[in-house]
Order: C-alpha cells, then sequence, then structure tokens
C-alpha cells in the first residue's frame, strides 16, 4: 500500500513538472508534436507521456532562441577593421564634433532688437542664516506657545 502512494505522488510530481516545463518551452524546441497533443497525451497517459515529453518531445537548446552577439562566444570583431584604424576614426569623429560645437557658440542666433543676457555674476556678500537670528548671530525672542499654534 505503500509503495503504491508513494507511485501516485511520483506519477504526478512528474507530470506536472512535465506540463510545466512544456508550457514554459519555447515553440521552435518542441518535436515531433504540436503543444496541445503533448499536453494531452501528458494528462491521458501520465507517467509515458511525461516520459516521452521529456525524452522526445524537447528540442536541444541550440535549436531555441538565438544568443545576443556579445553572449556569443564565436562573436568576433570584424577583420575589416584594426585597433589603429578604430582609433583613427574616432579621433576624427571628435575633431568634427569640436569644430561643430565652435560653430555653434559663435553663431549664436538672438531674436531682432535684444542683447544676449550676461553671465550672472555670484553675489559677494553671504546669505544670512534662515534660523530666528537677528542678523548679528542673536536668537530671535520666543514668543510662547500661542505664537507657534
Amino acid at each position: 500500500m505503500r509503495w503504491l502512494i508513494i507511485g501516485g505522488v511520483l506519477a504526478l510530481v512528474v507530470t506536472v513538472y512535465a506540463l510545466v516545463d512544456l508550457t514554459v518551452t519555447d515553440d521552435r524546441r518542441i518535436r515531433r508534436l504540436n503543444r496541445v497533443l503533448w499536453v494531452v497525451l501528458i494528462v491521458v497517459v501520465p507517467i509515458f507521456g511525461a516520459i516521452g515529453w521529456l525524452a522526445w518531445g524537447k528540442g536541444p537548446v541550440s535549436s531555441g532562441r538565438p544568443m545576443a552577439p556579445d553572449d556569443d562566444p564565436s562573436f568576433k570583431r570584424s577583420p575589416d577593421v584594426s585597433d589603429d584604424e578604430a582609433d583613427r576614426r574616432i579621433a576624427e569623429i571628435e575633431a568634427q564634433l569640436a569644430a561643430l560645437d565652435e560653430e555653434v557658440d559663435i553663431v549664436r542666433p538672438t531674436k531682432p532688437g535684444t542683447q544676449p543676457e550676461p553671465d550672472p555674476e555670484p553675489d559677494s556678500a553671504p546669505e544670512p542664516p534662515a534660523d530666528d537670528t537677528d542678523g548679528q548671530g542673536h536668537r530671535a525672542p520666543d514668543d510662547g506657545d500661542a505664537a507657534r499654534a
């Protein structure tokens, strides 16, 4: 009796695992039958359907989603451009951008009849503290709880 219960629980676990695995598997990895027929087979024939799915129904990982180029170990930099050539091209582009920045600073459009605003100069006087002082570092007299309410 104990072995029958253990076998039933094991069959249930394998069936549930196979169903979950089938639902999360990419469509391109499913072999032999379509997804709906695999679900029917796993549910109707619990042990053999689940073992069939795990052994023959699921394709290898390589037939799944392709890797991004930077994750692919076989990805290599283009052999046409050397490191020196790439550095030279980057330096040219940076020089062009610097020239464009200088042009923008020289030719800055303004509205007719208006002068460009000068940059504000920082105040030389320090700001007074934001607490209750009278400007000389003395605290103002307290008006009591009535003033705070």
